[in-house]
């Protein structure tokens, strides 16, 4: 049963399955990834990298989501794996974590904060797509009925 547990809580927050189980370290090293990796280390590394054409931009935000991809997926099944083995549990430690590590990636996905850390504006709309409406695209193309 704990290992099912540590699945919701690791799909709700990567790392908080974890903390469920006992391994503090290793959850708390999964949330920071998975609340800061996108808007924190990932602008970093454009800085550290000093990456300037778009297509190179584009290129290692490729690779960082499958890195990003594959350590969610890593802290989804080896929580569980974990899950089913431990007998001690910490489930208010794990909600409080679970809380605050999805309380900080929702608040930190500002286009300040991610301008800041990259070191340069514009890439954020580079890299967000605009959705617009079908009414406002036929509107900004002219093709209005």
């Amino acid at each position: 049963m704990n290992g099912f547990i540590a699945l919701i809580l690791n799909m709700v927050a990567p790392g908080a399955g974890q903390i469920f189980n006992g391994d503090y370290w290793l959850g708390a090293a999964l949330g920071i990834l998975f609340a800061l990796g996108k808007t924190a280390i990932l602008p970093l590394m454009v800085r550290a990298f000093k990456v300037r054409s778009e297509e190179a931009i584009l290129k290692l935000f490729y690779w960082f989501n499958w890195f990003y991809s594959l350590c969610v997926l890593f802290a989804i099944v080896q929580g569980t794996a974990r899950g089913f083995s431990v007998t001690v549990t910490h489930p208010w430690t794990a909600v409080l974590c679970a809380f605050m590590i999805v309380s900080v990636y929702k608040n930190t996905h500002k286009e300040i904060l991610f301008s800041a850390l990259c070191g340069r504006r514009g890439l954020y709309e580079v890299l967000v797509v605009a959705r617009k409406s079908p009414t406002e695209s036929q509107a900004s193309d002219g093709k209005t009925k």
